[in-house]
């Protein structure tokens, strides 16, 4: 007897979530589109807040559970946020995505010479990274994936995820750094 109710809460709890979930995704995906300023951010943090609201086992016991709702949303996209600003390379790319290119004259041959070089320090760097890392960092530049959609491809948790960016990252800034200031690049210091 005691297993029908727990059965019947569950069930009931699953219908609440289930409606919270058709009244409110799209109004939460907007609001989350506003602060993270990225629709691939706020699908993500929305899906999250959901399934941390799926994981309550009675959402019933809420008074509001579209408050817990937008609230837990909220808190999610804070620690996005948050996250972004601690990385210096993610902070530029909304720099460059926002800010408009003049129009350019076709690139001198120094110029060519010099992004070729360039692209070949940074395809060292990439190429002296373990094979997942190298993954990692290629499915979120190329493809640009969200965090979401790369720990669903490659079936590792968001958390090795980011140790994964945060290495690649770190090498692939030391090696261009060290092609700028006229060092080169030893791939020895990855193994660090």
């Amino acid at each position: 007897m005691a297993g029908d109710f727990g059965r019947g809460a569950a069930s009931g709890s699953q219908r609440l979530l289930a409606e919270l979930y058709r009244n409110e995704i799209d109004g939460l995906r907007g609001y989350l589109t506003r602060l993270l300023k990225t629709p691939a951010d706020a699908e993500d943090v929305a899906q999250e807040a959901f399934m941390r609201l799926c994981r309550r086992h009675d959402l019933a016991a809420y008074e509001h559970p579209r408050a817990v709702l937008f609230k837990t949303a909220y808190r999610l996209a804070l620690n996005r946020l948050r996250s972004r600003r601690s990385n210096a390379i993610d902070r530029a790319h909304p720099l460059f995505a926002e800010t408009p290119l003049p129009a350019a004259d076709a690139p001198s041959a120094e110029e060519v010479l010099i992004s070729r070089e360039q692209e070949r320090a940074y395809a060292d760097a990439l190429a002296s990274l373990p094979p997942r890392c190298r993954e990692v960092i290629e499915l979120r530049t190329v493809q640009e994936l969200s965090y979401k959609q790369m720990s669903d491809s490659l079936g590792i948790s968001v958390s090795t995820l980011e140790k994964h960016l945060v290495r690649g990252k770190r090498v692939c800034a030391e090696a261009l750094a060290g092609w700028a200031s006229g060092r080169s690049f030893t791939p020895d210091a990855v193994a660090a």
